[in-house]
């Protein structure tokens, strides 16, 4: 009975250290998670760093898909390593806790502050001879311009007044916008004298909207933001309000938008036991136009972030090689790209 005990219990030691390694080797030394999200941007951004990484510094890229907090907590924690859109004004108390806390280190902005306000297509204000289309509002630069030119946007459902297409109800932008043009005034009248805020019901309806006038050449003023797919694709204008200021817009949204910092971020730990990849992660940055671009290309493209990422690895390599620091890494990445076959 003994000796089958003692047979029994080496087989279960022999067992669980195998077990053991096979977990590890599962996860994998070089394994690099990225803490991905619902939204194009942070998809394509996530592709080119992994791609590099891959290719590059021999790590194998993991995208874990969640939804914001969750992946921001996973960062935290190291259950995922990289997230390179980190929406600051969005989550200001985590980053700060968690940067306090010495759990998440930041890397700086991947893009310049992201914009968001009225947009109107840039034919109304500029023509496209190309198109045959006069410019019908030239003097249209800020929301206080709107009301002279009320007839151009026409409320299909209340003809006396203008139709604004607002943030969809439930986005903190629709309810500011309803402030906004109670407090911004023309001639004494505020803005919601000359217009109606149309709630268009979802991102889906209000993309369709945009997208519908532009291609038909007709006036439409709505809310957007930057980057994004469809400003990549579409020419539009953003509308002025005043200068943005943080006690004005805190007390009555009575100013530009604030724009929103949109900072790289890493797990603490993950980076000290991976030191070699701190340049890249300092230098990886992009234009929000080139942002736009590819967005507009990768929407065109099934949607894939794969596709995107490597199509803007081929195509622009002088702005991504700045972000490495060993040409033996860029070597082996641009290599990498020669076996690429990418549509334009």
């Amino acid at each position: 009975m003994l000796k089958k005990f003692i047979v029994s219990m080496v087989l279960v030691l022999l067992l669980t250290g195998l077990t053991g390694i096979h977990a590890e080797a599962a996860i994998g030394r070089n394994e690099v998670a990225f803490g991905d999200q619902s939204w194009d941007s942070v998809q394509f951004l996530h592709r080119v760093m992994g791609y590099i990484l891959k290719h590059g510094y021999d790590m194998e890229p993991v995208y874990n898909f969640s939804e914001s907090m969750p992946s921001l907590i996973g960062l935290e924690r190291g259950d995922n390593h990289i997230i390179l859109e980190v929406w600051v004004e969005a989550r200001q108390e985590w980053w700060d806790n968690a940067r306090e806390a010495g759990k998440v280190k930041g890397f700086g902005k991947v893009f310049p502050n992201a914009p968001s306000g009225l947009y109107v297509p840039s034919y109304l204000v500029k023509g496209d001879p190309e198109r045959g289309i006069e410019p019908l509002a030239p003097d249209l630069v800020s929301v206080f311009d709107l009301p002279r030119y009320q007839h151009l946007f026409t409320d299909p459902e209340d003809t006396s007044r203008g139709r604004v297409y607002n943030a969809v109800s439930g986005w903190a932008a629709n309810e500011r916008y309803m402030k906004k043009f109670e407090g911004y005034k023309v001639d004494g009248k505020p803005l919601k004298d000359f217009f109606n805020l149309f709630d268009p019901g979802s991102q889906t309806a209000l993309n369709a909207a945009i997208r519908g006038s532009h291609d038909k050449g007709r006036p439409i003023v709505a809310y957007y933001w930057e980057p994004t797919p469809l400003l990549g694709e579409l020419d539009m204008i953003l509308l002025k309000e005043p200068d943005y200021d943080e006690k004005v817009f805190r007390e009555t949204f009575l100013c530009q938008n604030p724009a929103f910092s949109v900072e790289k971020a890493a797990n603490a730990e993950w980076v000290r036991k991976n030191p070699e990849v701190v340049h890249l992660l300092e230098n990886f940055h992009l234009s929000l136009e080139k942002t736009n671009e590819v967005l507009a290309w990768m929407e065109s493209h099934d949607n894939d972030p794969n596709k995107a990422a490597i199509w803007f690895l081929k195509n622009d390599q002088p702005l991504w090689r700045p972000w490495i620091d060993d040409p033996e890494v860029i070597a082996s990445v641009e290599k990498a790209l020669e076996k690429e076959k990418i549509q334009d």
